[in-house]
């Protein structure tokens, strides 16, 4: 059997793929083994979950809490002195307003400094919303020492105030005896809000 050779000039110079290709082209000539391709129709055809175990979340939406805002101060100075054995404020306070009442705020209160001044006095620290005290057993920090102590603290707290006004927030301190000090001499804290959106 002679074998014809193919040209361009035989084929017009091209090959109509709709009408004059039939057949399967195998996968070792870079084809799929089939005589048919449908492709997925993501917006349609895709339904259910796909497992952990295979890439996916295990749900059937994915929802990521995302940033919508971030407001941030560094607060420097010498601080307040007091003897009270009730919360009072520390005069540093900062503000953020929610966009949505579904909203959560990420308080961060780094590097703040207490010193309880005499051996054995307690030092109390926490954060107001308003007038409301935010930690749910009284305080966030609690510092005591046998003998002086001074030391840098950290709070940090998720608040849901449910609503779209402006939200202040404000460190408070107070002591069981003697007197107390925040950010006493250089000592420097950054105060940082953070929307969180639902």
């Amino acid at each position: 059997m002679a074998l014809t050779k193919v040209t361009n000039a035989g084929l017009a110079g091209s090959i109509d793929l709709t009408a004059k290709v039939t057949g399967t082209l195998p996968t070792g000539n870079g084809g799929t083994g089939s005589t048919a391709t449908t492709f997925a129709n993501l917006t349609s055809n895709v339904t259910g979950t796909l497992p952990a175990a295979n890439g996916g979340t295990g749900a059937t939406t994915f929802s990521p809490g995302k940033i919508g805002q971030v407001v941030t101060s560094n607060i420097t100075g010498s601080g307040i002195n007091t003897a009270s054995t009730s919360y009072v404020s520390t005069g540093d306070s900062l503000a953020i307003t929610p966009t949505a009442t579904s909203s959560k705020v990420l308080i961060l209160f780094t590097g703040l400094e207490m010193d309880n001044k005499v051996a054995g006095t307690v030092v109390y620290g926490t954060i107001y919303n308003g007038a409301t005290n935010l930690a749910s057993s009284d305080n966030f920090l609690y510092q005591y020492d046998t003998g002086r102590l001074a030391y840098s603290g950290v709070i940090h707290h998720i608040h849901s105030p449910s609503s779209t006004s402006a939200q202040t927030y404000t460190l408070y301190i107070k002591c069981n005896s003697n007197s107390v000090s925040f950010l006493e001499d250089t000592a420097d804290a950054t105060f940082t809000l953070m929307e969180i959106l639902a």
